[in-house]
């Protein structure tokens, strides 16, 4: 069956494409960053994708209100999440640890800073493939409310937003941070760039439930409380926006795991 020109001009797919060009957009500035010595790169690579996780958690909500959910968007988004997702973040972390980490005086096994990224992507690739497969007869008018294993962009939020705290930490005005602690911050993060990347792998592929970050913000039968928990969250992001992801993205990777070892949550 082909698609009519409609379904591939529809809103949601457009915003589709302009998330997979912020993660197209982030790889290119990566590289130039690197090739040129320019830091601030790849902290604009890091917003841009920010950029693309909100237009990701934007476009099924667009397509469930216009009524034009179509198999072609859903095929196209999980291709751009793919990208955007699935190589854009390790990208990201191979360009911070080569950039910055002579700064540290860190040293890491070579094939490791390799095989971290390609382990990341391919877990994100099979992560995509077993959703598809899994939800092929799902109704795409209705919103998915948890995922079986950690989704895409919520793995890439570790990574984007590690990044963003390695260069935000020295501008934080809630605390008046000394310099050897942001030194030794910087350095950690950078350090562990490699592993989160593994771990956010492990986590995509795995059986542990999460729920879905636009839903849990938006489903709720008191609308006062959806519109302070986004009055929260703007209010905080607009004070410290890197410690603020930082802290989102750590939450929403912990504390699901946490839950599995509750004893409310065994006896299930």
């Amino acid at each position: 069956m082909h698609s009519s020109s409609s379904q591939v001009l529809a809103p949601q797919n457009l915003v589709t494409i302009g998330n997979l060009a912020c993660g197209v957009g982030a790889v290119l500035l990566c590289i130039v960053g690197v090739v040129e010595q320019d830091a601030e790169k790849l902290y604009h690579a890091a917003w841009w994708l920010v950029l693309a996780e909100f237009l990701d958690g934007v476009d099924g909500k667009i397509a469930r209100m216009t009524g034009t959910a179509s198999p072609l968007g859903a095929q196209l988004d999980s291709l751009a999440d793919a990208v955007t997702f699935g190589v854009a973040p390790g990208v990201l972390a191979f360009s911070m640890w080569h950039m910055f980490a002579a700064e540290f005086a860190l040293s890491l096994h070579p094939r490791l800073l390799m095989v971290a990224p390609i382990v990341y992507s391919a877990c994100a690739v099979l992560r995509l493939a077993r959703f598809n497969v899994d939800h092929e007869e799902d109704d795409l008018k209705k919103e998915n409310v948890r995922f079986v294993g950690l989704p895409s962009p919520g793995a890439a939020g570790m990574p984007i937003s590690m990044a963003l705290l390695y260069f935000g930490i020295s501008d934080i005005k809630f605390f008046d941070i000394p310099p050897d602690v942001v030194h030794d911050v910087r350095g950690f993060l950078l350090y562990a760039m490699p592993f989160i990347l593994v771990l956010m792998g492990l986590l995509m592929v795995s059986r542990v439930p999460f729920p879905h970050f636009f839903a849990w913000m938006t489903r709720s039968k008191k609308p006062v409380a959806t519109l302070a928990k986004f009055i929260f969250m703007f209010g905080f992001m607009c004070l410290e926006p890197e410690a603020c992801l930082f802290l989102f993205s750590f939450c929403y990777t912990l504390v699901p795991i946490i839950t599995q070892f509750l004893p409310s949550r065994r006896n299930l």
